[in-house]
């Protein structure tokens, strides 16, 4: 009884909620009401989207509501019908919401006025493949370009100390603490992103293995022989233990700054951003949330120096690697150092980011009242105008690329965003999957397992620090006690 009445509680002060803060559209279908995260890009950008919209047509008039809080925004969705807002712009806790959206397919194979390829290959490459179900329904779009990497300080660490190998990177970290500079600073974030760090072994995780393991074995718990879900490819010592291996090199209580403890990221990031470390872990919104001019840049992801143990030349040394992976990034197809197969191999790998935009999501409740209204918004928001002035308000790349570049106005970008573009363009995405297997999905378990792992690395007390074997060992023992919870 009493479960019923915190029930019916919960869904009153919803309805209060939906019928006081939301903005009812009274069933009218002109009118699109517009949910929205406001997150690390902020809200102007959307406001601006907003306005432009309602100024370019008089049929429709888009009505946006922000929040900081994403959990008050998802579960308005709870309320089923009685749910006020047409179009969201948010993050989910899960895809139980998924089968009351509007699928988009028709949307994503529209070529929009002034485009000459569709919406769906004006994206970057990786998310619409992110966001697709089983039988290639996709029910839900992004908001936002966002990807992670290593963050340095332009003063601390030049251009030409930049690794491109992990090897090279353990060496940068011992370099910059024999100079008595701190090489890390991250914050303590409860959950299981391990204060962004979780973003980066999965990149290197990604790097080892391949994306292709990663996004239909690993994110699926697929073994060779198809069968899903398996508590073996789960436990399986792949990329994500050679990636901890890089951890517990790089990753001490010697290397990082005594305020990696502190669990405010707001906090943590003013302290790297004042210079306080050379190096962070963070995303491409960093200046954008912290209101930031600090003169840092975003470096590629080093080339995991394990890989050599999956290339055709098992005994490559790890200069030969940097290389090699110095013609990629010089744009070269090719390397007389490698076989083409390696090269291909290295050059994937270079190129990896980490991408979480698509778990940024955009999505159309079926039973809205404006569905099409919805979708033309989306139509404008996608468009030209919409992504130009996405850019021009936040200096980062849209999650489309413009057909008419001149519409980005750049040329006082800072290094920053210059740098980001680039990388933009240069990218190879990975994303996790929408629709992985149910650990992942419906218990928001992380490929770790949701291990504690940086924070483990650098506590003080060496009693109670961790390396990477005894991480792996937690890991196993985690999906030992928890796989018949995760998987019925």
């Amino acid at each position: 009884m009493k479960k019923k009445n915190l029930l019916l509680m919960s869904l009153v002060a919803l309805s209060a909620l939906a019928s006081c803060t939301g903005k009812n559209n009274g069933g009218d279908a002109k009118t699109i009401e517009i949910y929205a995260w406001e997150a690390g890009l902020g809200k102007v950008f959307l406001e601006d989207i907003v306005a432009a919209f309602n100024a370019s047509q008089s049929e429709y008039k888009a009505v946006l509501e922000t929040n900081t809080n994403s959990t008050t925004i998802y579960r308005t969705l709870d309320l089923g019908t009685s749910n006020n807002y047409d179009l969201y712009f948010t993050i989910l806790n899960s895809r139980q919401y998924n089968k009351d959206f509007e699928p988009m397919n028709d949307l994503l194979n529209e070529t929009l006025p002034g485009d000459k390829v569709t919406l769906k290959e004006k994206f970057y490459p990786g998310y619409v493949s992110s966001w697709e179900e089983p039988d290639g329904t996709i029910r839900n779009l992004g908001f936002g370009n966002t990807f992670l990497g290593i963050i340095y300080q332009r003063s601390l660490v030049s251009e030409d100390q930049l690794p491109r190998t992990t090897n090279e990177l353990e060496s940068l970290v011992a370099e910059l603490q024999g100079q008595g500079t701190y090489p890390w600073l991250f914050f303590n974030q409860m959950g299981p992103d391990n204060g962004y760090w979780d973003y980066i072994t999965e990149t290197w995780a990604a790097q080892y293995n391949g994306l292709d393991y990663m996004k239909n074995n690993l994110m699926q718990l697929k073994d060779i022989d198809g069968n899903s879900p398996s508590k073996e490819v789960f436990k399986a010592k792949d990329g994500r233990y050679e990636a901890l291996k890089v951890m517990e090199s790089i990753l001490t209580d010697k290397t990082t700054h005594p305020q990696c403890t502190n669990q405010n990221f707001t906090t943590v990031q003013d302290l790297y951003l004042d210079g306080q470390a050379a190096m962070t872990v963070n995303g491409s919104w960093l200046l954008n949330e912290n209101h930031s001019q600090a003169d840092v840049a975003m470096m590629k992801t080093p080339v995991i120096s394990s890989i050599v143990k999956t290339l055709e030349n098992t005994s490559m040394d790890d200069n030969t690697l940097s290389q090699i992976v110095a013609a990629v990034d010089e744009g070269k197809d090719s390397s007389s150092l490698c076989s083409a197969k390696d090269f291909a191999r290295i050059k994937e790998a270079r190129n990896i980011f980490y991408n979480n935009s698509s778990q940024m999501y955009v999505f159309i409740p079926k039973y809205s009242n404006a569905v099409e209204g919805s979708k033309e918004f989306l139509r404008f928001y996608y468009s030209d105008k919409g992504a130009a002035i996405y850019e021009n308000d936040l200096h980062l790349p849209s999650n489309v690329r413009l057909t008419d570049p001149t519409l980005y106005h750049g040329e006082n970008d800072s290094n920053w965003s210059k740098t980001l573009f680039t990388l933009a363009n240069d990218a190879n995405y990975y994303m996790r999957p929408m629709y992985c297997a149910k650990p992942f999905t419906e218990h928001g378990i992380n490929d770790l397992a949701n291990v504690v792992t940086a924070q483990a690395m650098i506590v003080s007390n060496a009693a109670d620090r961790k390396n990477a074997d005894q991480i792996w060992d937690g890991l196993e023992a985690k999906v030992d006690e928890n796989w018949e919870d995760w998987i019925e």
